[in-house]
């Protein structure tokens, strides 16, 4: 099984059927990977787990049938902590690079891990995995204006705030930044 890993994460994308399972039982499809249960809670708006499950089944699910051979770059990616086998996040792409080589990412992190580098290292090891892509040149976020912890991580990870429109901003990495990051807290 293909997966990105960290000192502390492993960042597990899923199947096209992990993925319907996911829209109808989290709980079952954590067992089915040998994962414990998880129970988030999510410091985000009170939409956000209705437009997570509408984006799974409107984009994620029919473009991982479709795109097979780079499903990775359309399907929702678990955040699981190694030592405790437990999600404590999602992570995601809109897909392949577009014809400027630029990809959208997405993330969250259950509240009870917040403010100890997850986030941090989960963005810095995907978008070093996005940009062993050639065709890759520019990675995009956004976050809410009130979105100091998601802008924070972005920062570390050499995000540059590059727009504001109907307030939601717009982060952007370029290929050629070098970043190290050396702590993820």
């Amino acid at each position: 099984m293909f997966q990105l890993t960290t000192s502390r994460l492993r960042l597990i994308p899923l199947t096209y059927e992990q993925l319907v399972l996911l829209t109808k039982s989290r709980q079952i499809l954590e067992k089915n990977m040998g994962l414990a249960f998880s129970q988030f809670e999510l410091n985000a708006p009170d939409d956000f787990l209705a437009e997570l499950n509408d984006a799974l089944l409107n984009f994620s699910i029919p473009k991982v049938q479709i795109h097979e051979d780079h499903f990775e770059w359309f399907t929702h990616w678990l955040i699981v902590h190694a030592d405790l086998r437990l999600t404590i996040g999602g992570i995601g792409l809109s897909g392949l690079p577009d014809d400027s080589g630029q990809v959208m990412t997405g993330y969250y992190i259950d509240k009870k891990f917040e403010g100890m580098g997850f986030a941090t290292e989960a963005v810095e090891r995907f978008v070093q995995w996005i940009f062993e892509n050639p065709a890759a040149q520019k990675v995009v976020a956004d976050t809410l204006l009130d979105g100091w912890g998601s802008q924070k991580v972005l920062l570390k990870n050499g995000f540059e705030l590059t727009d504001k429109v109907d307030g939601v901003l717009r982060w952007e990495r370029m290929r050629n930044d070098e970043l190290q990051i050396s702590n993820y807290e």
